[in-house]
């Protein structure tokens, strides 16, 4: 004798599949044609404003629509007097720190955050107050692609 249940089980069963496979860590995707671009692009470029001979930071999206790979070396601006690129991280003790970073890995088809509380450009020692609405230029320097100047906005 068939309840009123029995139907639906098959369908329950085909739901639960569906959505196990849905839970599966997502592998990268290909780039759709459309968003296809060439060598290396800067995207949403800003630095925090700040006061001179103190710290700023700059942030921005690398992404590297190239078949190799690439290596950012270094980040230079007339901006401030010493850059260095820095990732965040959490100690054992669950403080939050900074460490230098000597180059940053940018592999083919694909995209490198600098955020906040990631990877990030540090400008030290400023050498001019930076206000929001002001610019920088900053140069950022590829192993295999070279050097790229990007300006880049001041803002909150």
């Amino acid at each position: 004798m068939k309840t009123l249940y029995s139907n639906f089980i098959p369908a329950i069963f085909l739901m639960l599949f569906l959505i196990a496979g849905c839970s599966q860590e997502e592998q990268p995707q290909p780039q759709p044609e459309s968003m296809m671009g060439e060598g290396i692009e800067v995207e949403e470029a800003w630095a925090r404003p700040g006061s001179a001979d103190r710290m700023s930071a700059a942030y921005f999206i690398l992404t590297n629509f190239d078949e190799e790979p690439d290596t950012l070396l270094s980040v230079e601006t007339d901006a401030a007097e010493l850059v260095e690129i820095h990732e965040s991280y959490i100690t054992e003790e669950g403080l939050t720190g900074m460490r230098d970073v000597s180059q940053v890995l940018v592999p083919s088809q694909s995209s490198v955050p600098f955020r906040e509380g990631g990877l990030h450009v540090m400008l030290i020692m400023l050498s001019q107050t930076l206000e929001e609405g002001d610019s920088i230029d900053l140069t950022l320097n590829f192993a295999r692609t070279g050097s790229q100047t990007i300006t880049v906005p001041v803002r909150l």
